[in-house]
């Protein structure tokens, strides 16, 4: 009947986009599937055309090969599919990123990690635990303090995000006490650094007045003068201080600011940060990444070779994905488990049948399972991973007990003698397809002295004014070492590092930094 309706609707009115739940999430909550449905169709005209444009100007160029988009799950998928639901392209940029800081870890061995990223305009981060990225249903866009945000039940990866990063704004408050951001200078007019109009000291300006940016590494010519008195008239005139304590402060807030973002994805879900490694790129993540670091515990810092683009190295490490969600209401205890082996069938292959449309093998795609579970009585569920082939009674238990140790470590208890209920059957599908080897370095041994461009003073909290060694990124060879306090320039990005930090360049050219030594 849906599929008669939306075909009709189709036939007299072709110009207006349609988009059944039921083709976006089969999962249950009606006004979480209606509010992503109307998003979806909000969105798809637009998103076609986007789609559109960019085929026909990859043809124009001579690019032939298969074309994939990122999704917010992590996983690519064909322009076709994009184009009807474009809603799995939300925060897909900032996803991509992540999922990349995962398959740097696994390359480097490191299977706990926090991903942090900062641009020009918000600071994003998630947490990779074992090497998973993790992924949510539950997501909600434009979400924040004073706003419940819209729901959309597709699979996106668990980021928290905020409105801070290198344009973000300092301000005063009507209490009179110093922000940072949300609002941001943008692009144009951007930070009073770059010339274009900009009145609003920023992130950026405060990192040029504490000498932790250099004007030289800007492409255009920086007036010092220009940002040094936006500070003054905006910030430290309010306080009676100088305006380098001023730009201190702004750095401060803005770290703030992030560090209770990490806080969010480790500390108040249960785990340890001292306990993981910070995978910092984007531009400002470098930047920011060890001070941060030094607040929350975390011993290694990885500066991976261009920060700045990291989230485009990220996509192309990434697979085919479609997430494939059914509800299915059934208490354990009394399980048939005969019907459940064929629900997950039944989820396998019609992920087969998809990926032969979209021209994959079936000996290319790969499957996860998961059960979103919980206790009887509840609302909400936990998603517990599910072993892959038949089931039988011990695979039940196993699956049971999978449940409850994940209950503690979400909710700190579990109720092991309490029935449960499996809500809803999750099947991943990854369509494997051709990856980029990493690089390594062609020079070994330690160049630091060889790299070094200047000594400038820095601005540190607790320290004061240092004179700073400044080093060269791109003439860095593997093994080179660099004690801090030191900075690290590239042309997009800089690693600050503060005093009792030691660097070492690893083969792959990602830097490799003890917080603690």
């Amino acid at each position: 009947m849906e599929v008669t309706v939306l075909g009709g609707i189709k036939e007299v009115w072709p110009e207006v986009a349609v988009t059944a739940s039921h083709e976006v999430t089969k999962e249950w909550r009606e006004y979480e599937r209606t509010s992503t449905a109307v998003l979806n169709a909000y969105v798809k005209p637009i998103a076609s055309s986007y789609i559109d444009r960019l085929d026909k100007h990859l043809r124009e160029i001579g690019v032939t090969g298969n074309k994939y988009i990122m999704q917010s799950n992590s996983g690519t998928t064909t322009f076709a599919q994009a184009k009807e639901t474009p809603i799995n392209m939300v925060e897909s940029g900032p996803v991509a990123g992540i999922f990349g800081a995962a398959m740097l870890g696994k390359i480097l061995g490191e299977d706990n990690i926090i991903a942090f990223d900062i641009g020009g305009t918000t600071a994003k981060c998630s947490l990779i635990d074992g090497g998973e990225v993790k992924v949510t249903t539950d997501y909600k866009i434009e979400r924040d303090d004073r706003n419940a945000g819209y729901p959309i039940k597709v699979p996106v990866v668990d980021i928290v995000e905020i409105g801070n990063g290198g344009g973000s704004i300092a301000w005063i408050d009507d209490a009179g006490s110093l922000r940072v951001g949300p609002q941001s200078a943008g692009a144009m007019p951007g930070p009073v650094a770059y010339g274009r109009g900009g009145e609003n000291p920023t992130t950026t300006d405060a990192n040029l007045v504490t000498g932790r940016l250099s004007p030289k590494n800007f492409q255009h010519t920086v007036n010092m003068d220009a940002v040094k008195q936006a500070i003054e008239e905006k910030v430290a005139r309010h306080f009676g201080i100088s305006v380098e304590e001023a730009a201190l402060g702004i750095i401060r807030i803005a770290n703030s600011n992030m560090l209770n973002a990490l806080k969010l994805i480790s500390v108040r879900k249960g785990y340890d940060p001292r306990e993981f490694s910070l995978v910092a790129f984007g531009g400002g993540g470098p930047m920011h990444a060890l001070a941060l670091a030094r607040e929350l515990g975390v011993k290694k810092v990885i500066i991976p070779i261009a920060s700045s683009v990291f989230s485009a190295w990220g996509m192309l490490m990434t697979d085919l994905r479609h997430d494939y969600i059914q509800t299915y209401i059934r208490r354990v205890n009394g399980l048939n488990v005969e019907e459940l082996n064929g629900e997950w069938s039944r989820l396998e292959e019609g992920a087969v049948r998809q990926y032969a449309q979209e021209g994959v093998a079936e000996d290319s795609v790969l499957f996860v399972r998961y059960a979103d579970m919980r206790y009887v009585g509840q609302e909400h569920a936990v998603k517990v991973p599910v072993p892959n082939g038949v089931m039988d009674e011990a695979a039940v238990q196993e699956m049971v007990a999978r449940f409850h140790d994940l209950h503690e470590k979400h909710y700190t208890f579990k109720l092991e003698g309490a029935p449960t209920e499996i809500v809803n059957l999750h099947v991943t599908a990854f369509g494997v397809v051709q990856k980029p080897e990493i690089a390594r370095l062609e020079q070994a041994g330690d160049n630091a002295e060889q790299a070094l461009k200047e000594v400038r003073p820095v601005f540190f909290e607790e320290h004061g004014w240092i004179d700073t060694k400044v080093y060269a990124r791109e003439v860095l060879n593997a093994g080179s070492v660099i004690e801090g306090p030191a900075i690290v320039e590239e042309p997009s990005s800089s690693t600050v590092m503060y005093p009792g930090q030691r660097l070492v360049v690893d083969e792959y050219g990602n830097l490799i930094i003890d917080t603690e030594v």
